[in-house]
């Protein structure tokens, strides 16, 4: 069985990700896993550091699993985990045998963001043995 995961962080969260990884799950009856990454697990929730973002971003997720994960075929396990974002995703591949990593691409305004991602991308690239698909977040435009 595929197992696709969709990996993602409170701060860069791509909705886009998620759907291409649910449409691609059903169409091969794969099974979805999603993991979100603290890579600071030292902010408090109700501090000042904590914006409620990371909880709001968590229950959107939530909420868009529990609706996609009822398309037939299409089994969806979500994980929390905090630590440094490379090896806790290195980590994850490894231990649950991940054949498709989708990870969403930084908004077109976030210059500096693409170019760390794109080299964080790269190590991570070489310490893993599964595909990789980078999926741009959707534009929408209103005429």
């Amino acid at each position: 069985m595929n197992r696709v995961l969709v990996a993602v962080e409170p701060k860069h969260a791509s909705v886009s990700a998620a759907d291409y990884a649910f449409n691609l799950a059903q169409r091969i009856q794969a099974k979805v896993f999603f993991l979100m990454i603290d890579s600071h697990p030292e902010v408090q929730p109700g501090t000042a550091a904590d914006s409620g973002g990371e909880s709001a971003l968590q229950e959107e997720l939530k909420s868009l699993i529990s609706t996609s994960s009822s398309r037939e075929g299409v089994k969806v396990d979500f994980y929390v985990a905090s630590g440094q974002y490379e090896s806790e995703l290195i980590n994850f591949i490894r231990q649950n045998r991940i054949t498709l990593l989708v990870v969403g691409f930084p908004a077109a305004d976030q210059q500096e963001a693409t170019v760390l991602f794109l080299e964080r991308l790269m190590r991570i690239k070489q310490k893993i043995n599964c595909r990789i698909v980078i999926v741009s977040e959707k534009i929408s435009s209103i005429s």
